[in-house]
């Protein structure tokens, strides 16, 4: 992406400078230099400039690494490496320069097709228009003048103001993705995600001793205490699955009443009888189970056949989990939960405070806090990304509007010329790239929208699937992605026209139409 961004910048640059040289080059063509030698005269400028570019980044990547790798450092320890890592990183340097050289070559090939007479006598490319004749001003009774022209430029040059378009679309793009899918991950929804069912209270017992007797004494409590509606122990034991190729696997099975705090089950219910078992996206995947199969389990020294019930989403735990009824006092216990819903939701943080201090050895939270304290890393993380997402696509708005609206306005010298003739005021031209900017922008943003919304959470939900989630689904908030990010980009694209067609005010009349 940022070589992308790069190369359109260097475009847009060259198309300006290309455009302001115009009769230059054409004189240069007319008394016989060839392509070859004019093309020699602008690529050492633009080799001159990628050079410095490039051994500057190189030299700041050095300035910034520490920073950079600290926590890759503290995760996953030094590489042992560094000679190999700077080597690739020059060859990566060198590389991005000869893509520079031959992208800059290739625009410059542009020179083949400038007439000499025609640069020399009108000192602009000249361009075929199509589209836009619809708009007539004689028929205009809604829309300012200076509106309606520059709504009739974009009409009429729609391939010139396609890569613009194309430019804002992946704005709005990267502006509401990252930000939905941090929505998503820290909403209590995705506690679905989770293989977790939604309520107030959760207890969790792990690494510790006597599991099933410190349960019961929590069980016990919830009993007798009047504000708790519900409440259910769930016990997770490991016991032996075996496969069709013969072969036995290990699996984790939660064990209790899964019908108090339910799922969303992509596929099938809860098990309901003790010959059911509902199986995780990703354990369904690996076995090739689907509802209504059949899979055999070791309970208590005896193989058992229990009929696949549900399907549901998992990314904790490795995505494999299961869950069932049935009872094994034989097996080992890994861990238990204990789930409970409030009979007044105001009295969470007083259960939080009284529970947390009567037993020390579970960790009392609420699903919230659970959620935080599961992916509260990956949720921070994703949440940075988000932020930074703005910052990197505001930023690219900015930079592609300001050079494009440079570039148009070295285009339409001649013709902004000609309307300060006609009486047009330097504000009247500024309007109308506004207004050509701003039709751009309204079509990106829909866009971008429609397609974060299609697109991005189709591939949100590909990557989360790949850690046992199914039917995933944008949690949007609708006043970022729908007020908030319109309005940023708003003001950025707005910002970088007016800037950019600033020098559109210093054009001279006599100068560029004498001819």
């Amino acid at each position: 992406m940022v070589v992308a961004v790069a190369f359109l910048c260097i475009r847009f640059t060259l198309l300006a400078k290309i455009e302001d040289d115009y009769r230059e080059i054409g004189v240069m063509k007319a008394i016989g230099l060839r392509v070859a030698d004019i093309k020699r005269i602008y690529l050492a400028t633009y080799a001159g400039i990628a050079a410095v570019g490039s051994l500057l980044g190189f030299a700041l990547s050095f300035l910034f690494q520490g920073v950079l790798l600290e926590q890759m450092r503290l995760s996953f320890g030094e590489s042992g490496r560094a000679s190999l890592a700077l080597l690739v990183g020059a060859i990566s340097v060198l590389l991005v320069f000869l893509s520079i050289i031959a992208y800059v070559n290739g625009v410059l090939g542009r020179f083949h097709h400038i007439s000499p007479g025609e640069a020399i006598r009108f000192g602009i490319a000249q361009e075929t228009s199509s589209g836009g004749q619809r708009f007539h001003l004689s028929m205009n009774k809604v829309l300012d003048t200076n509106v309606l022209l520059g709504l009739q430029d974009v009409l009429a040059r729609k391939k010139l103001y396609a890569t613009m378009l194309a430019v804002l679309v992946l704005a709005a793009f990267i502006i509401i993705v990252p930000q939905n899918l941090a929505n998503t991950i820290a909403a209590k929804s995705f506690s679905t995600y989770m293989g977790v069912g939604n309520s107030d209270l959760r207890f969790d017992l792990q690494q510790t001793d006597q599991i099933d007797a410190k349960a019961a004494a929590i069980a016990t409590a919830l009993a007798h205490d009047s504000d708790i509606a519900a409440f259910v122990v769930l016990t997770t034991q490991t016991f032996s699955a075996r496969l069709e190729d013969g072969s036995e696997e290990r699996i984790k099975v939660e064990l209790g009443d899964h019908t108090i705090f339910p799922l969303a089950y992509a596929a099938g219910r809860a098990p309901l009888a003790e010959n059911e078992i509902a199986l995780s996206v990703m354990h369904a995947n690996e076995m090739g189970k689907n509802v209504g199969d059949s899979l055999t389990l070791r309970i208590a020294g005896h193989e058992q056949n229990l009929t696949v019930c549900g399907i549901y989403s998992d990314v904790t735990n490795g995505g494999k989990t299961a869950k069932a009824i049935f009872t094994d006092p034989s097996a080992d216990i890994m861990w238990s939960v204990i789930s409970a819903e409030l009979v007044d939701a105001t009295l969470l943080d007083a259960k939080l405070v009284d529970y947390a201090g009567r037993f020390t050895f579970a960790k009392v939270s609420d699903l919230d806090e659970f959620i935080a304290q599961t992916y509260g890393a990956t949720i921070s993380g994703i949440g940075k990304a988000a932020s930074a997402a703005i910052g990197i696509a505001l930023t690219i708005a900015l930079l592609i509007t300001l050079l494009f609206m440079r570039m148009l306005v070295a285009k339409d010298r001649y013709a902004i010329a000609v309307m300060k003739a006609f009486g047009f005021t330097n504000t009247d031209i500024q309007v109308q790239y506004i207004a050509r900017a701003a039709c751009v922008l309204v079509v990106g943003i829909v866009l971008g929208t429609i397609l974060a919304n299609t697109l991005g959470e189709a591939l949100a939900g590909a990557v989360i699937a790949s850690f046992g989630a199914a039917s995933f689904t944008f949690v949007i908030n609708p006043l970022f992605a729908y007020l908030l990010s319109p309005l940023l980009l708003t003001v950025v694209t707005l910002a970088a026209t007016i800037v950019g067609t600033f020098d559109a005010g210093r054009i001279s009349i006599a100068e560029h139409i004498k001819e």
